[in-house]
């Protein structure tokens, strides 16, 4: 009966944060990117959405500019 009590509770710890974390994610607007594909051999995303209504484009822009990122491209959803 302990060793159920473990397995249960493991299975329900892994299946209630992918469902809390929203897992597996089938579609985010971060696909449509063209270069998405090649951006895991030697690179990487950084994803920022503009949900907040205080987000300002140009100054994200400007700060991922500033600490180095090779492009910053605005992607629609």
């Amino acid at each position: 009966m302990f060793e159920l009590t473990v397995l249960l509770s493991a299975f329900g710890a892994v299946f209630g944060m992918l469902f809390l974390n929203g897992l597996p994610r089938f579609y985010h607007p971060a696909f449509n990117y063209d270069r998405f594909g090649v951006s895991t051999d030697d690179r990487f995303l950084l994803v920022v959405e503009a949900s907040d209504p205080q987000f300002d484009v140009e100054e994200v822009r400007r700060v991922m500019h500033e600490v180095g990122a090779v492009r910053a491209e605005v992607v629609e959803a």
